[in-house]
């Protein structure tokens, strides 16, 4: 099968195009959207076109304009030239964002198939818009798979929401006991290739949730950071009580809250593209060389 990544360089299609090649069924290249002569390459060799390229959320101001040209825009033109190419399939990564919704105490916020898609920022918005216009373009010959992946965590991933507990752990010699049951959503990056082998093996078609099982709590990926790195700490109940007192301070919610997809939305429509486990994937994260991908 041969495979176009629109968007070269980024961490994801980086991982995907090594994890594909990997499986030897594959042959995959790579577009640079940034480069407007796209529109001349010839899409018609490939079986599967998956978009990557995109403005993620910053916190400097970037204009309304910029997010729809970049983030919806593109992708519709994109996915538009896919199908008058005759390729078979669209994979576009969208995003969490999409349904606007953020960490909570102290139970975690948990999206299911009922909650509302209300964007809050313009990456968000712009998403759901590119998902309203791409959906349009479905045919019986032209399958539209659209991802809105939990927090992609791994070696060398650009805003890596694991390196910054691992600053933590480094930091404090206590940890406190607190939340154990409040989950973040996370997905290790050689988790997501496997869904994305699977996807367009099968030619699936429809709106995706991969995510690793039902998360994890701030109090277990701290401990197993701890655990990981031979740092010695100290579990306190007490210091839990007292940060416990602090719930609606927005640090205490961005450092021990959650936001995470349930099981019924993350196992659609497989439950075993999950190859690696949590401690082993925080540990690849940790230490492993970023050339390194494993064969499925």
């Amino acid at each position: 099968m041969k495979v176009l990544i629109t968007g070269s360089g980024s961490y994801i299609g980086r991982n995907i195009k090594a994890w594909l090649e990997n499986t030897d069924e594959f042959i995959v290249d790579e577009l640079d959207m940034e480069n407007p002569d796209w529109i001349n390459y010839d899409f018609r060799p490939y079986d599967t076109v998956i978009h990557v390229a995109a403005i993620v959320h910053r916190k400097n101001k970037i204009p309304w304009s910029t997010y729809y040209k970049v983030n919806t825009i593109l992708p519709y033109k994109v996915a538009k030239k896919a199908r008058e190419s005759h390729v078979e399939q669209f994979v576009f990564f969208s995003s969490m964002a999409v349904y606007g919704q953020g960490k909570k105490l102290p139970m975690g916020n948990i999206i299911d198939e009922k909650t509302k898609l209300i964007p809050k920022n313009h990456y968000g918005r712009s998403k759901l818009a590119a998902e309203i216009k791409i959906q349009k373009l479905s045919t019986q010959d032209f399958k539209i798979s659209i991802l809105r992946p939990s927090n992609i965590y791994g070696y060398g991933c650009p805003g890596n929401y694991i390196s910054s507990f691992v600053k933590l752990v480094r930091l404090t010699p206590v940890i406190p006991v607190i939340y154990r049951d409040c989950k973040q959503g996370l997905l290790y990056i050689d988790n997501l290739c496997s869904f994305i082998y699977q996807l367009i093996v099968d030619r699936k078609e429809g709106v995706f949730h991969p995510q690793d099982g039902e998360g994890i709590s701030t109090f277990e990926l701290i401990s197993e950071i701890a655990d990981l790195t031979h740092k010695k700490v100290v579990y306190s109940s007490i210091l839990g009580k007292i940060i416990s007192y602090f719930h609606k301070v927005p640090l205490v919610i961005k450092i021990f809250g959650g936001v995470s997809y349930s099981r019924s939305l993350s196992k659609r429509p497989y439950n075993n593209y999950s190859t690696v486990d949590f401690k082993n994937g925080l540990m690849k994260t940790i230490s492993t060389p970023k050339n390194d991908t494993e064969k499925p």
